[in-house]
């Protein structure tokens, strides 16, 4: 390829410095290439191993797109040891990964990188020049967060998969084999480089199962295969953390005599016999909770665990249980947030065969289940009024009725509850009920979140780090303080299962010794302000227009929206401002309470507190 000269989009040949592409990547495990789409056009250009690749406006650049906010050399790209990186070359109107401007950046398979108001998105390709439409982390998560909405709202099943291969194959083969497995409709993304994750929106337990098992039986090497774990909402948990993570735990239970792992099917009941893994790493604010779980441990008096998603409720419900005299009993755990409205009272009180459609046997349920234990009643404030009429009942005289039956059964249960809610404000509106939220709130034990444990962040890390070094087989022996700094910077939406998350990523993705910066998520390396907040500078390169740094000047006026002309990138610019009006209008209204506007919005927290950063909302500071 001449300098200067774009490579023009064609299906099965490509040339680079006039060179076959075959020739220089006969043995790369993925063709990596920046697509665009400009005047018209949409075009693409590989990125071949330790050559760097120079865009910008004209040359000296190597690949020159005329677009007038592109300065001369505005960017370079360079593919190495599989990964992709992209440095800002001291352009004037800057270069942005996921919302946030950066000087230099790792990026992935699927992720769009913005030069000026030109998107270039980095895509894998097979070797006849066909795409293997795979999407980054960052938008998968995004799209699963999406999904569990659109779930709730519309009742709706879908699964997530976690795709992981026995030994290092080069990933064109088993990704084409996954890729023929799916339809357009289905979303992946390469995990590290011997997994991926897929998405299959609206897949119920028997489609998902079917094409798990597909995926399963689509390679098979001599010393390799491919392992699959199964995620199905409700049952994997209602956060997008608790969706990925059961299906990677699932994954890990895969083998080759079961190559298709499934998470605790539909309306089963998660039963643990023993402590969660490792334990809890207190700082001094945990210490304080975990002195008052221990003195409400020994009584019977139930206990209300109030905190946000992932900041470990069911860890200190098992505490709770382990420390009092039930600690050689069971403990029943159900989220009741995931279990279908008509049939929240089967799974809590049983029910007798033939007592609705589908009761084809007799069976238990919760509280019989656990006679003698412990019941821990995850996301209590998700429970629909009847079934809260009937739970009030059992607190009160220690006996209910299977469904389809008038036979009383008397038990003997101690009753965990924990939620994100304020179920104290839920019952003075009558969204929940009074009575049954004082006879749950006997204790009530309000958990801080990770974000105010900063002291806990570092020692957790290390944890979660060996762990996932010893799950995944990785010689990774620690993280570099430049690392710890980012993790300590960021807000963690989702708490400490968020930051598990996190760093198992990263341990899979590193590849060296250490964890380093651009082995986080692009979230977490958002956290330093300097990179993550600066906005094109308007006077520098007016085609950009002006850029208001003051989110107050994020409101757009009716005219203003009506009056937009139809120029991508300006359009981007007014659709960004309503959207950080909306956020605004909506935070205020909610006294700037997160979880609440995220509510009323009916987005998860984590895409509120995401769009929060993007677009530049922040709380008025108050004199």
């Amino acid at each position: 390829m001449r300098p200067g000269k774009s490579v023009h989009d064609d299906a099965t040949t490509w040339t680079l410095e006039g060179r076959s592409i075959s020739a220089i990547q006969q043995s790369a495990a993925l063709r990596i290439a920046l697509v665009w789409h400009h005047a018209g056009k949409t075009e693409r250009r590989l990125l071949s191993p330790d050559m760097p690749l120079v865009v910008g406006r004209t040359v000296p650049a190597t690949l020159c797109i005329d677009d007038r906010t592109l300065s001369r050399e505005h960017a370079r790209f360079l593919l190495s040891r599989g990964r992709v990186w992209v440095d800002d070359l001291g352009s004037k109107n800057g270069t942005f990964l996921d919302g946030r401007r950066v000087s230099r950046a790792g990026i992935a398979v699927g992720d769009e990188v913005v030069l000026g108001s030109v998107a270039l998105r980095v895509q894998a390709f097979g070797v006849g020049g066909d795409s293997l439409d795979l999407e980054g982390e960052e938008k998968l998560l995004r799209r699963v967060e999406d999904e569990l909405t659109r779930a709730r709202h519309f009742r709706r099943p879908f699964a997530l998969l976690h795709v992981r291969m026995t030994a290092a194959v080069t990933a064109e083969g088993w990704i084409h084999a996954v890729r023929a497995c799916l339809q357009p409709v289905h979303r992946v993304a390469l995990y590290g480089t011997c997994a991926a994750q897929v998405l299959l929106p609206e897949a119920g337990a028997e489609e998902a199962s079917r094409i798990a098992r597909a995926i399963a039986a689509s390679f098979v090497a001599s010393d390799a295969r491919l392992l699959v774990g199964l995620a199905l909402y409700p049952d994997a948990g209602s956060s997008a953390d608790e969706v990925f993570a059961a299906a990677r735990e699932a994954a890990r239970h895969a083998s080759s005599e079961r190559p298709v792992a499934c998470g605790p099917a539909a309306t089963s009941v998660l039963v643990r016999e023993e402590p969660a893994e490792g334990g809890i790493i207190a700082g001094q604010r945990m210490r304080e909770v975990i002195e008052t779980v221990r003195r409400v441990g020994a009584s019977r008096i139930p206990v209300i665990l109030h905190g946000e998603t992932g900041t470990g409720k069911e860890v200190l419900a098992r505490m709770i249980h382990e420390s009092g005299p039930r600690k050689g009993q069971r403990m029943v755990r159900v989220n009741c947030g995931a279990i279908p409205k008509d049939l929240v009272e089967s799974t809590l009180f049983g029910h007798e065969r033939g007592a609705f459609t589908g009761a084809l046997q007799q069976q238990k349920g919760v509280f019989e289940e656990a006679d003698g234990g412990t019941v821990f009643l995850d996301e209590i404030g998700e429970l629909p009024p009847p079934a809260q009429a009937a739970l009030l009942r059992v607190l009160e005289s220690g006996a209910f009725s299977r469904v389809g039956s008038s036979r009383e059964i008397e038990v003997d249960v101690r009753v965990v509850a924990a939620t994100h809610r304020d179920l104290e404000a839920m019952a003075a509106s009558g969204a929940f009920r009074a009575d049954l939220y004082y006879r749950l709130g006997g204790v009530v034990i309000d958990i801080p979140p990770l974000r105010d444990r900063k002291d806990e962040i570092e020692p957790l890390a290390r944890h979660f780090l060996r762990v996932a070094s010893a799950a995944n087989d990785r010689p990774v022996e620690g993280i570099t303080p430049e690392a710890l700094a980012l993790l300590g910077a960021y807000e963690w939406p989702g708490n400490v299962r968020e930051l598990r998350n996190v760093i198992e990523r990263a341990v899979v993705v590193t590849p060296g010794a250490l964890v380093g910066v651009e082995d986080l998520a692009p979230r977490v390396r958002s956290a330093v302000r300097g990179e993550a907040e600066r906005t094109p500078d308007p006077e520098r390169d007016p085609a950009l227009g002006r850029a208001p740094s003051d989110p107050a000047a994020l409101r757009p006026t009716p005219s203003a929206l009506e009056d937009a002309p139809l120029d991508g990138g300006q359009v981007r610019g007014k659709v960004q401002q309503y959207e950080a009006k909306l956020l605004q209008d909506m935070l205020e209204s909610a006294g700037w309470n997160r979880t609440e506007a995220a509510r009323r919005l009916g987005i998860p927290v984590r895409t509120l507190s995401y769009r929060m950063k993007v677009l530049g909302v922040k709380r008025p500071s108050s004199r």
